[in-house]
């Protein structure tokens, strides 16, 4: 029962990283291609937003990789 639910944890936070990567990269494509068309404080959120949800995939990773350690143990 424990390993089914961290199993679906893992399939969450899988999905989690990759839609936070996805968006990410999209604002950032945004950040890059229309620089004269945006006001400096528009980027500079754009830009933070960039950074924050690239933090959350990372985080997302790093408790992904604690949970299929934690599923080997369980599997022992």
């Amino acid at each position: 029962m424990k390993a089914q639910h961290i199993k679906a944890k893992i399939e969450d936070y899988s999905r989690f990283i990759y839609v936070l990567l996805a968006v990410s990269t999209f604002l950032y494509i945004g950040v890059m291609i229309g620089q004269g068309e945006k006001s400096d404080i528009q980027l500079g959120i754009m830009e933070a937003i960039v950074i924050l949800f690239a933090a959350l995939a990372f985080y997302f990773s790093y408790q992904t990789k604690k949970l299929k350690k934690e599923l080997m143990k369980e599997k022992e």
